[in-house]
Order: C-alpha cells, then sequence, then structure tokens
C-alpha cells in the first residue's frame, strides 16, 4: 500500500515538473494536493462507517477504492507518442540524456530542464557512467541538507498520525469513529490553503514557506505534548492543534517538490523520486520510534520527540537552506602570455 501510494505520487508530481513550466509549479502542485485531500477526506468518511464494520468485510471494501484509480488513469493520463523516431529525433534525445536537456521543441517545453528518467528509452543505448554518478551524487550539496533536515522533520509530525485515533482515544476521550470524522472535516477544510500556498510560495519562495511550516508544527506538537500531559482537556482544543499541523502540510507539500526542482534543476525526476523515498523512511522511522516510545513512556514523550525531531529539521533547514548561498569566489585573473602582449 505504502509503495503504490509513493509511486502514484512520485509520478503525479513528475507530471508537473517535468512537462510544465516553472512558473506553473506551484499552482499545479497546489491542485495536485488539493486533490488528494479531497480523496483522504472522503476516505476518512469512509473509514468512519467501516469501522463498524468486520475487519476482513472493512478491508475488502477498502481495497476496491483504489482499484479504481487504474482505469481512470489509462483513460486520463497523456501518453507518448508511439511513432518511429527520426534519426534527428535520436540524436536530439541522446544528447538530452547526456545533457539533461531538451531543445525547445522537446515535449517539455521551452524551458528545459528534465531529468532522464523522463526521457523515452533510447534503444541501443544505456546510461554512461556520469549519469549513474550524477544519481548517485544528489544528496551532495544543498540538496542533501535539504534531505536531512526533511527526515528528521517528516518523521517526528509522521509520529502523532500514526498514533492518531489511539492517542486521541486514549489520551483525550475521543472515540474513534469521532476522530476519524474530525480529521476528514479537517482535511476538507484545510483545501483552499493548498491554492493559498501555491501562490505564497511563488511570491515569497519555497524556502520561506517551508520554515514557516516547520516551525507551525513544532509549536503544535509541544501544545499537542503538554495537552496529552495535562490530561483532563476539551477534546475541541486537541483536535484544533491537530488540525494545524494538517494545515501546515498544505504549505510544506507544496513547497518541498518546488524547493526539489530549484535545488536540482538538472534531475528533477530523480531529484523528486529521492524525496518522496525520504518520506516514506521517515514516516516508517517516526511510525515505529513513536509507537515503541509511547507504549513505554507515554503518548506525551512520544509529541515531545516528534517536536524534538521536527526542532532538529528546522534548524538544519534555516542554518544550511534559508540564508542565501554565498557566491563562490572568482579565480585570479592570469595574466596574458608575453607573446600575446606583443602582438
Amino acid at each position: 500500500n505504502g509503495a503504490g501510494f509513493a509511486g502514484a505520487v512520485t509520478i503525479a508530481n513528475l507530471l508537473i515538473v517535468e512537462r510544465r513550466p516553472e512558473a506553473e509549479w506551484n499552482q499545479r502542485l497546489g491542485w495536485l494536493e488539493t486533490a488528494l485531500s479531497v480523496g483522504q477526506g472522503g476516505a476518512l468518511i469512509l473509514a468512519a462507517w467501516l469501522s463498524t464494520l468486520g475487519e476482513r468485510t472493512g478491508l475488502s471494501i477498502a481495497a476496491l477504492v483504489p482499484a479504481a484509480a487504474v482505469p481512470l488513469s489509462l483513460i486520463l493520463l497523456p501518453r507518448r507518442s508511439t511513432k518511429p523516431q527520426t534519426a534527428l529525433e535520436g540524436h536530439t534525445l541522446r544528447h538530452a540524456a547526456a545533457t539533461h536537456r531538451l531543445r525547445n521543441g522537446g515535449h517539455t517545453g521551452e524551458w528545459g530542464p528534465v531529468s532522464p528518467s523522463g526521457l523515452p528509452v533510447v534503444p541501443g543505448t544505456r546510461p554512461s557512467r556520469h549519469v549513474l554518478l550524477t544519481r548517485l551524487g544528489l544528496l551532495r550539496g544543498r540538496f542533501g541538507w535539504m534531505m536531512a533536515a526533511w527526515i528528521p522533520a517528516y518523521a517526528g509530525s509522521a509520529i502523532v498520525f500514526a498514533l492518531y485515533p489511539v492517542l486521541f482515544q486514549h489520551a483525550f476521550h475521543v472515540k474513534p469513529q469521532t476522530s476519524s470524522l474530525a480529521f476528514a472535516a479537517i482535511v476538507l477544510v484545510s483545501l483552499p490553503l493548498f491554492i493559498v500556498a501555491g501562490r505564497v510560495s511563488q511570491r515569497r519562495g519555497p524556502r520561506v514557506v517551508m520554515a514557516g511550516g516547520l516551525a507551525a508544527r513544532v509549536v503544535l506538537l509541544a501544545v499537542l505534548a503538554i495537552l496529552a500531559a495535562t490530561g483532563s482537556v476539551p477534546s475541541a482544543v486537541p483536535l484544533a492543534a491537530f488540525g494545524g499541523i494538517i494545515f501546515a502540510w498544505s504549505f510544506l507539500s507544496v513547497a518541498s517538490p518546488g524547493l526539489t526542482g530549484q535545488l536540482v534543476p538538472q534531475a528533477e525526476g530523480e531529484a523528486q523520486g529521492v524525496l518522496n523515498a525520504a518520506s516514506g523512511i521517515a514516516g516508517f522511522l517516526g511510525a515505529v520510534i513513536g509507537g515503541a516510545v509511547a507504549s513505554a513512556a507515554g503518548y506525551p514523550a512520544a509529541l515531545a520527540l516528534g517536536a524534538a525531531a521536527t526542532v532538529a529539521g528546522l534548524l538544519i533547514f534555516v542554518v544550511r537552506l534559508l540564508r542565501p548561498a554565498r557566491p563562490r569566489p572568482r579565480p585570479p585573473a592570469t595574466e596574458p602570455p608575453r607573446a600575446a602582449r606583443a602582438a
């Protein structure tokens, strides 16, 4: 299930960052996240009903829902041309695979950058050693620091999502059916924020938007930890804090792929895949570690760990990415040879 979702999200992001101009990325990513959230909200409403059924019946019905996406994707997604390539087209694709760029007449538009994963397979060719080393070297530089910040921050928030139903049932005395419906309502209310996030990210830049989203999650996770330790609080208060964490995701989910495309313009496809893989790994680690800490030390400790992990990611992001990169010093001008001066 997780692998299928990660693959689908990766391809959906690539259809935007590899086929549309960069000026349209943030707006289209916002619409993509809006569509995903609509599906998530509907699924949570469905989950509230499925929780009243038997496990086998509920899982069988749940399996039918994503299966409906298969025929829809075959019908709606644009297909590549299957006509034979001319000699000039083959030369253009081989040049693009080597330089990571298509000419203005390419299928990705005039803006240029494209990763090898978005190119059609060129018969009789294999990835060069340079291309393989480039893919392995994606984590060097500023994109590597982005991943170093993203993984702990994502894992910290994953703790509350993994524990959500039992956390609210045992710490705040909210029934699972109620928490599922509340989750769905929060998701649906957050839908307009994806469009707002796209506009803000376009105007202020994805770095500022990501820093603000991570900072908001730090505060809200700390508030949830304090509320869980307090115990007797109205259920609306922790639900409001949880809603704020969801609202912050509206901005993070739009800014993170946009920043990825900016940091790795020569290989967006591979970088988006790394981003989604890192999110999957971080989500797994957050769920496992958070569950173990909650079992051993209680829900307040698990939530405090999530806030601390998010703080670590925020600090890395601010120090390494929020500040503008220092310009590289220019090499000293070399004196022309004596013969050239004489000429």
